[in-house]
């Protein structure tokens, strides 16, 4: 209801006495934040127009350009190579170790082009090179073991390397038996590598603008909420499905972590990361279901102009995430006078934002909104008073333990204006 008297200091007194519990609650309580993952890089390379005579590949470009965008959009600062020379393929590889000497640092590494085996090990054929005969390969193609072996001495937390480059041998040198990649013989700690294919197979170039299996990655990697392993997993069986079990990818995993290239799941899909600290790589989120904010609830306030007490009931659904639209109404009657005859109706509706600070247990949100105020009351000697009038609205609240309330809300008809502060139950549900 509309209030013609100034009650700050009696308002900030009492929205004191409600708020100070909250923020000494908070103060004590040892806070164990998500762990995410402030420095992200990538490395993405797409040899397709070799110059040297091999075979032009059609899709490795296409393949580099769509990862690098995909990447981007999950938080990664990218370095996108095309038909990259064998300087340009070391110097960014070394740029690419230099980024990630910090623990708290997490890399990408893309591959798509020729790649052969010899000896056991693995190269990546820049499109100038020029190798008459197997040994020349150490000098002019980049050595994936040297790579490998500079992600081990960077000692960032994880690093992910994919190549899709397990084409058929294209030197006349080559023997039958050196097709596809050779297996990893010393794989970095907190690494996931995954080849397009088994080790020793050929890879398919696909169809259409993608090779096979980086086609089948790129709607994997853009899935909200899948793990990273989980990533290479579908995309694996995906590959297999696709082309008839002739293709099977192989992951080698030796990062025992949790870790999402994206968004991390939310709520109930959430519980599978209870024993490990949780890495987000990417866009990281707080940890609050949307689909909490579907509630029902009520509380009590006063607008702390004279004894009048307001009851409120409301509830709230979620039409956008980390927002709900609040829809209710208040009821208001009056404590510590005789004789009345009152009564105040006042629906609302508020579109608010939600912050969540710690899962499940603190969160803020704020508001805007209004509604229609009715209100008759007749005291005793001191007449008659009916007002009926449109009225905007901010609101602010804390949210304790995903269903205790404490808010605040002023409401205004731009003539006058009046406060109200509440503490209620709010009941909130799937």
């Amino acid at each position: 209801m509309v209030i013609k008297k100034n009650y700050s200091v009696r308002f900030l007194t009492i929205l004191g006495l409600f708020l100070f519990p909250v923020f000494l609650f908070a103060q004590q309580t040892t806070i164990s934040p998500t762990i995410t993952a402030p420095k992200k890089f990538a490395l993405v390379i797409g040899n397709s127009a070799y110059t040297s005579g091999l075979a032009t590949l059609p899709n490795p470009v296409n393949d580099a350009n769509d990862m690098a965008a995909a990447l981007e959009s999950l938080g990664f600062t990218v370095e996108k190579i095309l038909n990259g020379t064998l300087q340009q393929m070391e110097d960014a590889s070394l740029r690419l170790k230099n980024e990630l000497q910090d623990i708290d640092a997490y890399g990408f590494f893309f591959y798509a082009g020729h790649g052969v085996q010899s000896a056991g090990e693995n190269f990546l054929i820049p499109v100038d090179a020029d190798i008459p005969t197997e040994s020349y390969l150490r000098s002019r193609a980049l050595s994936v073991q040297a790579l490998l072996d500079d992600l081990n001495d960077a000692r960032n937390g994880l690093n992910v390397v994919v190549l899709d480059a397990c084409r058929d041998n294209p030197f006349g040198w080559s023997r039958s038996t050196s097709r596809g990649l050779a297996m990893i013989t010393r794989q970095p700690a907190d690494s996931i590598i995954v080849y397009s294919t088994s080790a020793g197979q050929q890879a398919s170039d696909g169809t259409g603008r993608n090779g096979l299996f980086t086609s089948q990655l790129l709607p994997n990697l853009l899935t909200p909420g899948l793990e990273v392993k989980e990533i290479f997993n579908r995309t694996g069986a995906d590959v297999a499905d696709i082309s008839k079990r002739q293709q099977i990818p192989a992951i080698y995993n030796q990062f025992f972590g949790t870790a999402f290239l994206g968004e991390a799941p939310t709520g109930q899909d959430a519980a599978v990361i209870t024993a490990r600290p949780q890495i987000i790589i990417g866009g990281a989120k707080p940890e609050i279901d949307p689909a909490k904010f579907w509630s029902v609830g009520a509380s009590v306030g006063s607008s702390f102009a004279a004894p009048w007490v307001i009851g409120t009931a409301h509830g709230t659904i979620a039409p956008f995430k980390y927002s709900f639209l609040e829809l209710g109404f208040d009821t208001g009657f009056v404590t510590g006078k005789s004789n009345t005859n009152y009564y105040s109706l006042y629906p609302f509706a508020h579109l608010a934002f939600f912050w969540p600070l710690m899962a499940n247990k603190i969160g803020l949100y704020a508001g805007l909104g209004g509604g229609y105020l009715m209100v008759s009351y007749d005291f005793t000697g001191e007449g008659k008073y009916t007002e009926n009038f449109l009225l905007g609205a901010v609101t602010v609240g804390v949210n304790l333990f995903d269903m205790i309330d404490v808010s605040y809300t002023l409401k205004t008809n731009f003539s006058a204006r009046s406060h109200k502060v509440s503490v209620g139950y709010t009941y909130r549900f799937k």
